[in-house]
């Protein structure tokens, strides 16, 4: 196997994938480059592989796989019903408690099971007729017998199958530790803002393709079902450089994708293996509601992403972050220095700025208020009146300073107002009684790992009467917070309960 498939394979971050929501009594299916204890294998298989085994051991290889709940087929609920035989699939052996998935064993044999799935390569040629993996990637789609977007790229290069080099992705386990570290898992996320006022986690590089192949320069990710996941260049040494696109795809089988499926997820640039430019997210609702009941999701409040810019300098955040409503107004601005929020942010709302639609509510109030008469027509007036004063006193937007990651400066968040030295409270500290309107900005289902109560919200403050206050030093409150209404207590004093 050449440089460039090892230092391609090297440089990518790869998820599994459930090929159907395991709900009760449904079977998840997928792809996983992985190592597999016999016991999970399909007898079938292992007689056809030669494999004999006494006791426990592991399989490493390339395989499909059905997954159902744990109290139904057993430990781990994993069947195994097909074993490829690229790669060349390899036994590791172990007795015993060394067997367990938690043991030193395990991750001394699954190293060498990566070993080996990175050194392990072929030809696009492989996928066809004869070939050892002929069927491992969907060529026709089930109800029509037409290509698949990987069936056609097989048939586009039928004079040069032998030139075109291939491998397969190897995953983690969904439930595998490893998979919850975030940056492996391609998440851009924010960190260390004030809560409901931007969401921490707002864009996704997803990368669930199964297979790869390399044609000259470019290489194009696809799915077991055989959709095109993403396209990306690599330099002479293998490393990502150019642009990159990644398709929100739905990996459900045999199905083929609705004509809501198949749209650009993100762009990105990279410069000899860094991101280096402005990459690009976009709302991607049948991505983000892809294992919700249909019924359910029509019932889900609509939500105001639209896109989100992000500027990388030689692979980390370095610039302005834009994020973008629904309605394309900017909602917030977000400079960041080398990986760190640095500067002022600026939160927009953008379902106050929508001056067209209140012009337009606002007329047609008037009109209503004019068909009245007497006391009735009065009254209407004065509160038509009172809500456009109301509506001039919201600030459309929030600005917070930042320096090196920590709250610094004189800053008013709506809900309170307090001066800050390198994240910590210094001097007056003030709370208020808030009225708040809340938007969802991503849906529950498209941010993995987040808490939905927290961190998917987006809200209007408007400020009210001030509710507590206390004087702090280097971060430690003086004395004791007062309330409005008499209570007195430590910095989290409930104004609302006395205890």
């Amino acid at each position: 196997m050449n440089n460039t498939l090892k230092l391609s394979l090297s440089v990518l971050a790869c998820t599994a994938v459930f090929a159907a929501a395991q709900g009760e009594g449904q079977v998840a299916h997928y792809f996983d480059c992985w190592m597999e204890n016999v016991g999970r294998v399909d007898q079938a298989e292992l007689d056809r592989l030669g494999v004999k085994t006494f006791g426990e051991a592991w399989l490493c290889g390339c395989f499909n796989i059905e997954e159902k709940e744990a109290d139904e087929w057993g430990e781990g609920g994993t069947k195994v019903t097909k074993v490829w035989d690229l790669p060349p699939v390899e036994l590791l052996k172990c007795k015993g408690k060394k067997c367990a998935e938690d043991s030193e064993e395990f991750n001394r044999n699954l190293d060498l099971c990566v070993d080996h799935l990175n050194s392990s390569g072929f030809t696009l040629k492989e996928f066809t007729d004869g070939g050892k993996v002929q069927d491992a990637i969907a060529q026709k789609f089930a109800d029509n017998k037409k290509p698949t977007p990987f069936g056609t790229y097989v048939a586009e290069r039928k004079d040069r199958l032998d030139s075109i080099q291939c491998f397969f992705q190897y995953h983690e386990r969904p439930d595998a530790p490893r998979l919850l570290d975030w940056n492996r898992k391609g998440v851009f996320s924010i960190s260390g803002l004030p809560e409901r006022l931007l969401p921490d986690a707002v864009g996704r590089f997803v990368d669930f393709s199964d297979v790869r192949c390399k044609d000259k320069d470019k290489w194009s990710g696809f799915l077991l079902n055989g959709y095109l996941e993403n396209e990306m260049s690599v330099d002479a040494n293998g490393k990502f450089h150019g642009h990159e696109i990644g398709y929100g795809n739905d990996p459900n089988l045999p199905m083929r994708q609705g004509k809501e499926f198949g749209k650009v997820l993100y762009t990105t640039e990279y410069v000899h293996g860094n991101k280096t430019g402005v990459s690009k997210f976009y709302r991607y609702s049948a991505v983000d509601n892809l294992f919700v009941d249909p019924k359910v999701a029509k019932k889900m409040k609509p939500y105001y992403f639209l896109h989100l810019e992000v500027p990388y300098k030689m692979g980390a955040v370095h610039g302005m972050v834009n994020m973008f409503s629904q309605k394309g107004f900017l909602m917030a601005e977000i400079p960041y220095w080398d990986n760190t929020i640095h500067g002022r942010v600026v939160v927009h709302f953008p379902f106050v700025q929508d001056q067209k639609a209140i012009e337009k509510a606002d007329k047609r109030e008037m009109k209503r208020i004019a068909k009245l008469k007497g006391k009735q027509r009065k009254a209407a007036q004065e509160a038509f009146d009172k809500m456009k004063e109301e509506r001039a006193n919201i600030k459309d937007k929030i600005t917070i300073d930042f320096k090196k990651g920590l709250l610094n400066g004189p800053n008013d968040l709506g809900y309170s107002f307090g001066n800050y030295r390198d994240g910590k409270l210094e001097g007056k500290f003030m709370t208020f009684e808030v009225t708040e309107r809340c938007y969802e900005w991503i849906p529950v289902n498209g941010i993995e790992g987040t808490d939905p109560t927290k961190s998917n919200m987006a809200c209007l403050i408007e400020k009210g009467e001030k509710k507590s206050w206390g004087t702090f030093r280097n971060g430690e409150l003086q004395g004791l917070m007062e309330c409005a209404n008499g209570i007195k207590g430590k910095e989290n004093v409930d104004c609302d309960h006395a205890y």
